[in-house]
C-alpha cells in the first residue's frame, strides 16, 4: 500500500488500534457535522498508523479503499499543548468518504507533549459552519 501513496507513506508506523484520547478528539471534531454518524461508526474498528511528522501526533487511517486519495477536510480544531504551543488539528477523508488522516500540526514543529482533554479542545468554525465537507460528501449525507 505504501508504494501507491508515495515515499512519505512508506515511513508510517505499524497498524494499531485507535487510542482512547484520539477517539475522544475525533468524536468531538465531528459532533454536529453531517459526517458524525458515519465517522463514529468507522471509529469502532479503525486501525491507524503513526505518521512520520516529527512526533506531532498525526495518524493515517488504514484505508477501506484500495488506492485512497485525499478527498477533503471535514472538521478542524485547535488547542494549546502542555508547553503552551498552539496546535491545529484537521480531520480528513478520502475521495470515497472514509477516514483518511487526523492531521496534527504544532506551530513550532516540535513533538506533541500530550493530546488535550476534550474540554480544552476548541472546534474551529469556518464561515459559520463546523468543518467543511467537500461537495461529494455533502451529496452523500
Amino acid at each position: 500500500m505504501s508504494d501507491q501513496l508515495g515515499p512519505y507513506y512508506s515511513r508510517l508506523g505499524p497498524p494499531r488500534a485507535l487510542r482512547d484520547v484520539e477517539h475522544s478528539l475525533i468524536a468531538k471534531l465531528v459532533r454536529n457535522t453531517p459526517h458524525e454518524h458515519e465517522v463514529l461508526n468507522e471509529l469502532c474498528d479503525a486501525l491507524v498508523r503513526d505518521m512520520p511528522d516529527g512526533g506531532m501526533g498525526s495518524i493515517k487511517f488504514q484505508g477501506k479503499t484500495p488506492k485512497p486519495r485525499l478527498g477533503g477536510q471535514i472538521a478542524e480544531g485547535a488547542f494549546c499543548d502542555a508547553d503552551g504551543m498552539p496546535v491545529s488539528v484537521a480531520l480528513l477523508i478520502d475521495d470515497a468518504g472514509h477516514l483518511f488522516e487526523l492531521d496534527v500540526f504544532k506551530a513550532d514543529g516540535s513533538p506533541l507533549v500530550s493530546y488535550p482533554d476534550p474540554d480544552d479542545f476548541e472546534i474551529v468554525e469556518r464561515q459559520g459552519k463546523l468543518g467543511f465537507p467537500p461537495e461529494r460528501a455533502r451529496q452523500k449525507s
